[in-house]
Order: C-alpha cells, then sequence, then structure tokens
C-alpha cells in the first residue's frame, strides 16, 4: 500500500491511472516527497481508499486527495509454455505487429525485465502465425 495525492476527480475507489513522472511545479512542492516521491514513473496504481485530507495544488483543479494506491493486476501475453498460474517469471514482451493487441504485448504500467507472478489465464491471441496466453500478472516488487 502507498499514500501519495491525487486530483479531486480521481480520488475514487477503483480508479487506476500511471504516473508518467512529476511535472515543473511538483519540483519545488512542499508536498512532492508524499505525492510524487512515493510513486515510480511508468508504472500503474489503482487507489483503494480515499482519506479525508485535503492539500491545494496548482496542477489540480481545485485541490488533491491523500489516497492509498496499490499496483493492480495487468493483463500481458506470453508464451504458452510459462503459462503456469501461481509461477514466477521475468516479462519478455513476445513480438506482435498488431498495433490492436498493444495493450497486451506492451502493457503499461510493466517493463521489460519485470518479475511478475500469474494470478490466471485469460484468454489467448494470435500474432505473426503465432499462438500467446494473455494471462493477468502482478509484479513482484524486489
Amino acid at each position: 500500500m502507498v499514500i501519495t495525492l491525487v486530483g479531486e476527480k480521481l480520488a475514487k475507489p477503483g480508479v487506476e491511472f500511471i504516473y508518467y513522472g512529476p511535472a515543473d511545479p511538483c519540483k519545488t512542492c512542499r508536498l512532492a516527497r508524499v505525492c510524487v516521491g512515493n510513486l515510480e514513473p511508468g508504472r500503474r496504481y489503482k487507489v483503494v481508499r480515499v482519506r479525508n485530507i485535503e492539500h491545494s495544488c496548482p496542477l489540480h483543479e481545485g485541490k488533491v486527495r491523500v489516497v492509498e494506491v496499490v499496483e493492480p493486476s495487468i493483463e500481458v501475453a506470453i508464451e504458452p509454455r510459462l503459462a503456469i498460474v501461481g509461477s514466477k517469471i521475468k516479462i519478455n514482451f513476445v513480438e506482435c505487429d498488431d498495433p490492436e493487441k498493444k495493450d497486451v504485448i506492451r502493457p503499461e504500467g510493466l517493463f521489460e525485465g519485470d518479475t511478475v507472478k500469474i494470478l490466471e489465464i485469460v484468454g489467448e491471441i494470435e500474432c505473426n502465425g503465432k499462438k500467446y496466453k494473455v494471462v493477468k500478472v502482478m509484479r513482484e516488487k524486489e
């Protein structure tokens, strides 16, 4: 569980967002350490709890709220031989030229080389004449 700040409009349980890094005003903000200091650029986060604390913010329209976030599970395509529920693997993105399948081929929030635990097999896709399993994974932090 990570504590951070998000704009009022995003401060709802279940809302997911991707943190792309601090904006310029964040670099001099007194709340930057708790707001953006706890987040990792390029990662996906899900709001699980909204606390009753708010602060003003020059970036967000109005205020930011204190929230608790977690990294949610992410769907990704992998080689079928690796698709074993409960196993841990290092992510190696598969090759696929179909731009419509980008969300499961290189999903935002995961990086090549991340260690993940396979939670479930959710389907399969075909690309470039090969079949892949689509699995739901959770990143394992080192």
